[in-house]
């Protein structure tokens, strides 16, 4: 669907001067090695880690939380062994970008996505949607 087949702000309720306030949440990175990848944030770039998890959206893979010197979490490292293998096109490549919304325009935007008929899938919370070229965003609710 081309920008100029979608419906535009103002006529899905939103005046076109009063954008979504989405803020980048994170940068989700794929990686062969996840304990390599954590040490390379951490010790390297002075990245805190969080966390390191079973991904709660991706069954049976682990991920790890690294966040800034605020506690804010920016980057998100999943673990794809699977990857491995030198032919496999991507490898360390950025999964998705994570954005968060406050609740209400979070719901708004979800409207509109709909109102358009743009593709998106729900998942706890989250809505993935895919740009023009294909990456996958992630928006979800904002934690404060």
């Amino acid at each position: 669907m081309k920008a100029s087949d979608r419906p535009s702000a103002s006529e899905n309720g939103r005046q076109a001067s009063e954008p979504f306030r989405l803020h980048l949440d994170h940068a989700s990175i794929m990686t062969t090695d996840l304990d390599e990848a954590v040490s390379f944030y951490v010790d390297l770039l002075g990245l805190d880690c969080r966390v390191v998890e079973d991904d709660p959206i991706r069954e049976g893979r682990r991920r790890a939380m690294l966040a800034d010197e605020h506690g804010h979490d920016i980057v998100e490292l999943i673990e794809m062994t699977e990857m491995k293998h030198p032919s496999v096109p991507g490898r360390g490549g950025i999964h998705h970008l994570g954005f968060s919304l406050e609740k209400r325009e979070w719901h708004a935007l979800r409207s509109r996505l709909d109102a358009a008929g743009y593709p998106y899938q729900e998942m706890k919370k989250r809505l993935f949607v895919r740009d023009a070229d294909g990456l996958v965003l992630e928006i979800e609710h904002a934690m404060h």
